[in-house]
């Protein structure tokens, strides 16, 4: 393997690893896009922080490579917050490299994600990102106008003095209640899971917005660092241009509990798979 490709894979896997959640659990893409959004009840959430160990499995081809540690990402539902002067509910999401493939790469990542949701339905309001992941620095402001139905995306290059504005990108006619990855993980755990489930999801990341189709395959026994557990095994596939462009080779494992949590996900890249598994649970 090219040691020169491996920071480009380090970034190429922790974006993998950000956006992972992404075909998972948003807010149902309506029938009727003039549907009122449901209500979501999220106390029970409010202080809970999920520790997930990731890694790096190399495709067949580089057989000689083991199966690599990456990094590690944290969840943490902090409860509410104000966002643009409003009451909002705020997720706080972090990835940090770390392990093999972070001294391979030489690069060290270390990225966090707000993110803010109306308290009422959990639709978003908008959400800051802080990329740094070696000489890369970049802001990303994203804010949502629901009853408008628009949007506004910002990126700043933060590696230079004074930051400078990379993109800015207005975005209309969007659905009445899109959710970010994160906090739709939250809103997921409502539905009634069952074997044969399926639901039709709407997803916004940055300045994209697409629909999702997931299906409940079969129920399943994980073994995590956290602990074991029975799970719903879920699949997902793209319906239109977007996250998925590995023919929606994207897995999650939801607890087949009370708590309905994410436990593991795995995802195809451009070189193998990114692997995610629960590492420790901190309940409030």
């Amino acid at each position: 393997m090219n040691i020169v490709k491996l920071p480009a894979l380090f970034i190429t896997l922790f974006a993998a690893v950000c956006l992972l959640t992404a075909g998972l659990a948003v807010k149902a893409a309506e029938e009727n896009k003039n549907a009122p959004p449901e209500k979501a009840n999220f106390s029970r959430f409010i202080g809970e922080t999920l520790v997930y160990s990731i890694k790096w499995d190399p495709p067949w081809y580089m057989f000689f490579l083991p199966k690599m540690e990456a990094g590690e990402m944290t969840f943490r539902f902090q409860g509410m917050d104000e966002f643009r002067g409003k009451p909002a509910v705020k997720i706080v999401v972090v990835a940090r490299s770390s392990g093999t493939l972070a001294r391979l790469a030489n690069m060290e990542v270390e990225d966090e994600f707000l993110f803010y949701s109306n308290p009422e339905t959990l639709c978003a309001e908008g959400s800051v990102s802080k990329i740094r992941e070696g000489k890369r620095k970049r802001l990303l402001e994203l804010e949502y106008f629901q009853d408008e139905r628009r949007a506004h995306f910002r990126a700043f290059d933060e590696s230079v003095t004074p930051p400078v504005l990379q993109r800015d990108v207005a975005m209309t006619d969007l659905p009445p209640c899109i959710q970010d990855p994160f906090t739709a993980l939250y809103f997921y755990s409502t539905l009634p899971l069952a074997k044969g489930y399926a639901k039709n999801l709407i997803i916004g990341n940055d300045d994209k917005v697409l629909e999702v189709r997931t299906r409940i395959e079969k129920q399943e026994p994980v073994d995590t660092p956290a602990g074991k557990f029975t799970a719903w095994k879920v699949g997902t596939d793209a319906l239109r241009e977007g996250l998925f462009r590995e023919n929606g080779d994207f897995r999650i494992w939801i607890s087949a509990d009370e708590r309905k949590a994410l436990v593991r996900f795995d995802a195809k890249v451009r070189l193998g798979y990114v692997l995610g598994v629960l590492k420790s649970a901190e309940s409030p």
